[in-house]
């Protein structure tokens, strides 16, 4: 039998720990063919206004959607930290719970846990772990955590 595991810490969600987060969890794609969609919307643009009679305003609309597309696809990474920040979770104290029924947090805004039989697996990152689950993926900073919590979290993704 093993003995019960327990750990609680807090940490606030700043931009330190969401810019973590991005880097750490998003799937990182450098190739041109991200444009695709605002490459086509651009074209069709000049398209219908060369080619076409339909009001130049709303082919400027189109271009300008691919540019904006195009913007918000170079620069993805500071248009998340954005709307995270001014998100109602922003700079948060979040408490911390992991144990031996699963991962837990809570605020006085939200409260989840994620029971170990709801995670698929365990994938190790950089400075953490991905968690994927029922409900999605959930990333965990290994920087606010122990060693014996670390430790205890890499055994439960083995």
């Amino acid at each position: 039998m093993t003995t019960p595991f327990h750990y609680s810490t807090t940490y606030i969600l700043d931009k330190d720990h969401f810019s973590e987060t991005f880097d750490e969890s998003s799937k990182k794609n450098d190739s041109v063919f991200v444009y695709g969609k605002s490459m086509g919307l651009l074209l069709l643009g000049f398209a219908i206004l060369y080619f076409s009679d339909i009001l130049p305003y709303a082919a400027w609309f189109i271009v300008v959607l691919g540019v904006v597309d195009a913007l918000s696809i170079y620069f993805r990474k500071p248009w998340w930290l954005v709307r995270q920040m001014i998100s109602s979770e922003a700079n948060l104290e979040i408490t911390l719970t992991i144990d031996n029924t699963g991962i837990g947090s809570k605020s006085h805004k939200i409260s989840s846990k994620i029971a170990w039989s709801d995670i698929s697996h365990i994938e190790k990152t950089v400075r953490g772990w991905l968690i994927h689950h029922s409900a999605g993926r959930t990333y965990l900073s290994a920087g606010c955590l122990s060693d014996k919590a670390i430790e205890f979290v890499n055994n439960q993704a083995k």
